[in-house]
């Protein structure tokens, strides 16, 4: 049984007539899950997307971009994410940008890690090209109600 406790960064966006996430690539996992990562005891939620927004990507909080104050969701579970493995146990916070200038949007937007991903892909499991992503991310896509969401 393992524990994460963390926060995650959604960044949206239309185009082809689609609302798209975008996915970073997660080396240990081996797939592609939405920008965070681990909250330290010490932090909160949102200081720790702060320092994985400024240590994975370089962007300097207040200068290139700030959260949200409140999360978008607080969400609490336990999911057998594996099919050997037991259950995991989440608690993750969901922020927003509430602004992000054009030199970050490029920075994410440019990063050869990121990707951006459609409904299709997440409920699949698979990029458009067959890389994985996560299953996790399809949880939390369907626990926060993402779908419904208007850009």
């Amino acid at each position: 049984m393992s524990n994460f406790v963390g926060s995650f960064i959604l960044f949206q966006n239309s185009f082809d007539q689609k609302l798209h996430w975008l996915a970073h690539w997660n080396y240990e996992r081996q797939e592609f899950m939405l920008p965070g990562g681990s909250k330290r005891p010490f932090e909160t939620f949102q200081h720790c997307l702060i320092s994985e927004l400024e240590k994975s990507f370089e962007l300097v909080p207040f200068d290139d971009f700030i959260l949200f104050q409140e999360p978008l969701a607080h969400l609490a579970f336990s999911e057998k994410m594996r099919s050997s493995q037991e259950s995991e146990h989440f608690i993750i916070e969901l922020f927003e940008f509430q602004s992000l200038n054009e030199h970050a949007q490029k920075v994410l937007e440019c990063d050869l890690r990121n990707r951006w991903v459609n409904v299709q892909e997440i409920e699949e499991g698979s990029t458009a090209d067959g890389f994985p992503i996560s299953s996790l991310f399809r949880s939390l896509f369907h626990k926060a109600n993402l779908a419904n969401r208007l850009s």
